[in-house]
């Protein structure tokens, strides 16, 4: 699994990685179902998630496993932030948002800065 907890700034923060998979969906299904055993009992609305996706591209298969894996998760993320995708791709993540329905994010530009932004003490 290269999902894994950080500390940041006195904040445990999980970062879900999904980076340069290209479109290996069989990957992916396997990171999803590690980190849904990783998530599984976390207190609701209690887990601040780093969604890491740079080098990995989007196809029917991949949507689908990251779909599933949302909508079991959820329910533990009290944040969410996303790094890895710009141009396009951004709108592509806004439609799999819509798609998802209850599914909130914010999209940086680098780690670091979304790493600050989990930080921060306020929920989501």
């Amino acid at each position: 699994m290269k999902s894994r907890w950080v500390m940041h700034r006195g904040v445990d923060i999980f970062i879900a990685d999904f980076s340069h998979h290209g479109s290996d969906a069989a990957a992916i299904a396997a990171e999803c179902d590690a980190i849904r055993q990783e998530l599984h009992g976390r207190p609701p609305h209690s887990v601040r998630s780093l969604s890491y996706v740079e080098g990995t591209l989007a196809n029917e298969d991949i949507i689908h496993h990251l779909l599933e894996l949302v909508k079991e998760t959820n329910q533990y993320v009290q944040k969410r932030a996303v790094v890895g995708v710009s141009g396009y791709r951004r709108y592509l993540l806004y439609a799999f948002s819509k798609v998802v329905g209850d599914l909130k994010f914010n999209v940086f530009d680098t780690l670091e800065q979304a790493l600050d932004w989990l930080a921060e003490s306020k929920g989501a």
